[in-house]
């Protein structure tokens, strides 16, 4: 027999079962009779993401061709087939109501091999709800306000690095200095680390953020990878996080409990809170008893790293857009200043937790940022066993991912007219009592929503107030306008960047 046809009797069987495979994943909606938006190897409905559209965009395409004619679609996301919810009601059952049919998000990770992966985030099944109810009560109001004095240091090194270039006259990278401030925030509040990025304009985890989340096209599509075939990954102990970001992070955390704990060392900030979980079970002044269970130390290093992973990418993304919209609407920006301006002078001048909340105006500011450009696109959630749907009568196979469309459902004119228009009123609270209570989606929803919403939108709010205090802000003739998404980015990103001009203040103002 030649080598020919010794590599055709290998190889044909292997490609007849591979496009069998396909063949199979791509017609399951077909199959069940289920409106949906076709898929073909290997990206499934969403051909032409990252180099020609990006996702949020083709998500909204396919709510808006469905949306009036069923509660559900189907469509696949690569070759995972998954129910796109355009119901809002229907949303309200998966998020909320039936919350115990979808309580997981279907997120790979691998804690044994990968134990800075087993976050709050990815972590299914009775391993979440230990760890959510033992980290509630670390984001409280109260426990929030104890880390803010934290955030107000580093709102001073804001402004300063603002400053720099205004008197440089230089147009400013407003993603990255943004960044920088969350980064040394969260480098604080979760790390313990003075990590000072907006002092050196960079720092050691400035870069380890930047590689998590701007990864390169062979990581993106590993993420798609997990995302698709998660048994496999767990049978072939796939990493999640390159070596040495896990090295790293598996690190720095023991050895900074080990520190405090040896020196009697306490910070207001997260770490120390997780550090009462490791050694008690509860944290001081938890309104409930503990139950005597208490963390490892795997499970503080990878709830810290969570913070980052949740509290990074997403502050500075709303922060950057909301100071976008300011600069291109110089009356909204106006008003938010004569805001903060009467607030702060109830406050002896001062940005204080209780003056952020007096700013009512600002907070629309914020809530209408978030509608235009949700951190993330969508809510993902797992049914946990069969769950049948009236309409489309389809019954889900346990497993089956269910998706949220909440871009699509943000830019949905019968529910915000002229959605392209930044109009903070959106958010007045006769406007938010007039929609839907699910309208508006950009932490998610339900038991399973953001656990650190709070901080973020006070992280948001505070950012614009200390800016807004100090500067004007105008568009740079460096920004390309009107604005595009990058369709290359995984989630929201301005196409160049956001670049604005910056003005001081005069304090007679």
């Amino acid at each position: 027999m030649s080598l020919l046809n010794t590599l055709l009797y290998l190889v044909l069987p292997v490609a007849a079962l591979i496009y069998l495979f396909v063949r199979r994943k791509l017609s399951y909606w077909a199959d069940r009779n289920v409106p949906h938006a076709p898929g073909s190897f290997p990206m499934g409905s969403l051909q032409g993401m990252g180099t020609k559209y990006h996702m949020s965009h083709i998500l909204e395409r396919i709510y808006q061709q469905f949306k009036n004619e069923s509660p559900a679609v189907g469509f696949y996301l690569t070759m995972k087939p998954t129910l796109m919810v355009t119901d809002l009601e229907l949303v309200k059952q998966v998020l909320v109501k039936d919350f115990n049919s979808f309580r997981d998000r279907g997120v790979y990770y691998n804690e044994k091999d990968d134990p800075v992966s087993a976050h709050l985030f990815a972590i299914d099944g009775e391993k979440w709800r230990f760890l959510r109810n033992k980290l509630s009560p670390t984001f409280t109001s109260g426990k929030i306000k104890y880390m803010f004095n934290t955030m107000q240091e580093i709102g001073d090194e804001f402004v300063e690095c603002f400053g720099r270039y205004e008197e440089r006259e230089e147009a400013v990278d407003v993603k990255t200095l943004c960044g920088w401030f969350t980064c040394d925030v969260i480098g604080s509040c979760a790390f313990g680390l003075n990590c000072n990025s907006l002092k050196n304009e960079e720092s050691e985890l400035i870069t380890i953020a930047n590689r998590l989340f701007k990864p390169s096209p062979i990581d993106a599509m590993w993420q798609f990878f997990f995302m698709s075939f998660r048994d496999l990954s767990a049978k072939l102990r796939l990493l999640i996080l390159p070596r040495d970001i896990a090295k790293y992070f598996m690190t720095l955390i023991p050895e900074t409990v080990t520190y405090r704990e040896q020196n009697n060392v306490t910070r207001p900030d997260f770490l120390q809170l997780l550090i009462q979980l490791k050694n008690k079970g509860t944290v001081d002044g938890a309104e409930q008893e503990s139950s005597g269970e208490t963390l490892t130390m795997n499970q503080v290093v990878a709830q810290s790293f969570v913070f980052m992973l949740g509290g990074f990418e997403t502050t500075s993304t709303a922060l950057t857009f909301a100071l976008f919209e300011l600069a291109n609407n110089p009356e909204i920006q106006e008003k938010v200043r004569v805001e903060v301006s009467s607030v702060l002078a109830r406050h002896d001048g001062k940005i204080t937790y209780d003056a952020l909340k007096e700013m009512t105006y600002l907070e629309q500011v914020v809530n209408e940022t978030l509608r235009m450009y949700p951190p993330v696109p969508f809510v993902a959630r797992n049914s946990n066993h069969s769950y049948h749907i009236t309409h489309p009568d389809v019954t889900l196979d346990a497993d089956t991912m269910v998706l949220v469309p909440v871009y699509a459902i943000h830019y949905d004119p019968d529910i915000y007219q002229n959605p392209t228009r930044f109009d903070p009123d959106r958010f007045t609270p006769e406007a938010t009592q007039a929609r839907h209570t699910h309208a508006f989606l950009p932490f998610g929803d339900g038991p399973r929503n953001c656990i650190g919403l709070r901080f973020a939108l006070l992280e948001v709010k505070f950012g614009i107030a200390v800016l807004l205090s100090k500067f004007r802000f105008s568009p740079s003739a460096k920004m390309i306008l009107p604005l595009e998404l990058d369709i290359s980015a995984p989630m929201m990103a301005a196409k160049g960047g956001v670049w604005l001009d910056v003005n001081k203040i005069n304090s007679k103002e």
